[in-house]
C-alpha cells in the first residue's frame, strides 16, 4: 500500500475526477479545489494524491492550504490507508490544520494522527450532505422571489454576519467578507424572498457550479419571521431555478443540530447523502 502524489493537479482530475462523479455532491469540496487550481503544479501547500494498493485507490485525498485535508474513502474497511496516509503526511512535515470527511474516515484519522503527532482536535461542524434532484410539491406563502442587488447591501452584510453565528458559531468582522459579499451580489448569486409587502424575509446563495450540479449556502430567515415557510420559500425558488437550468442536482451542508431547518430541506425534496465533520487541530 502507498501513497501516490500528483505532480500537476490536472494529472490528479485525468486520473481521479470520474471516480469522485460518481458522488459528486458527496465529493464537491475536494473536486472544487482541484478545478480551482487547475493549472497548478502540486507542492506542499497544494496537495493531490490517493492511497492505493495493486487492487486500486482505497483512499482519495487534497490538501489545499488553509483549508482542511479533504479525504473521500472508496472502501469501508480503511484502517491501513489512514495510517499510510497520516505516516505519509508527517514524514513529508505536511501541515494540516484540520480533517474533513465522513464519522468514520475522521474518527479513525484523528485517532492515529494524535497519537503520532501529539496533538489534538476539536469538532467545529457536524453537517450532513443533502441533495436534491426533483422538487415536491409544497405550498408556499405569498411573496416575491428575486435577485438581491446593490440596495440590499447592508441587509445582507447583517444576515450574513448571522447566519456565521448561528450557523458556524463564528463571529465574523464585515472587512473580512465584504469584498466576495459584494462580488456574489454583483454576479447574481444572493436571493431574496420577500412577503407580500415586499419586506426582504429570507435569503439563500449558489456558491458553487459543480460538473452537473449546484451547491447552496448562506439559507438564512429574518427571525422575527421564522416559522411562516419563508426559509422554503427561497430554498424552493432557488433550487428550481437551477434545476431549470440544466443542473442535475442541487446540494446543501446543513447541521446535524439543527433539525428544524433540516427539515425544511427535506420538506422540499433534499435527501442526506452522507455525513461530514469538520475537526480542527488545536495545538
Amino acid at each position: 500500500m502507498k501513497v501516490v502524489i500528483y505532480d500537476k493537479v490536472e494529472d490528479f482530475l485525468n486520473i481521479n475526477e470520474e471516480i469522485l462523479l460518481k458522488k459528486e455532491a458527496v465529493n464537491q469540496l475536494i473536486l472544487f479545489n482541484a478545478y480551482t487550481n487547475r493549472e497548478k503544479d502540486t507542492n506542499n501547500d497544494i496537495l493531490f494524491g490517493r492511497v492505493e494498493d495493486e487492487v486500486g485507490a482505497s483512499l482519495i485525498f487534497c490538501n489545499v492550504s488553509p483549508y482542511n485535508l479533504l479525504i473521500h474513502n472508496l472502501k469501508e474497511e480503511v484502517d491501513d490507508s489512514i495510517k499510510v496516509l497520516v505516516d505519509y503526511l508527517l514524514e513529508n512535515k505536511i501541515d494540516i490544520s484540520g480533517i474533513n470527511s465522513n464519522k468514520k474516515v475522521c474518527e479513525k484519522c484523528i485517532d492515529y494522527y494524535e497519537k503520532k503527532a501529539k496533538c489534538k482536535f476539536h469538532e467545529r461542524l457536524a453537517m450532513d450532505i443533502m441533495e436534491l434532484r426533483k422538487l415536491n410539491q409544497v405550498t408556499l406563502p405569498k411573496g416575491y422571489f428575486r435577485e438581491a442587488t446593490e440596495k440590499d447591501l447592508d441587509l445582507i452584510i447583517d444576515w450574513h454576519i448571522r447566519f456565521a453565528k448561528e450557523a458556524l458559531n463564528e463571529d465574523i468582522a464585515v472587512e473580512d467578507f465584504i469584498e466576495k459579499l459584494v462580488i456574489r451580489i454583483k454576479n447574481g448569486a444572493i436571493y431574496i424572498f420577500e412577503d407580500e409587502n415586499h419586506v426582504p424575509v429570507s435569503m439563500a446563495a449558489f456558491t458553487k457550479q459543480l460538473k452537473k450540479g449546484i451547491s447552496i449556502s448562506l439559507v438564512y430567515s429574518d427571525a422575527r419571521k421564522r416559522g411562516m415557510g419563508y426559509g422554503v420559500a427561497v430554498v424552493y425558488n432557488l433550487s428550481k431555478l437551477y434545476l431549470e437550468r440544466g443542473n442535475e442536482f442541487c446540494s446543501l451542508f446543513v447541521d446535524k443540530r439543527n433539525p428544524v431547518s433540516n427539515g425544511v430541506y427535506a420538506k422540499i425534496g433534499y435527501k442526506i447523502i452522507e455525513d461530514n465533520f469538520d475537526y480542527r487541530i488545536i495545538q
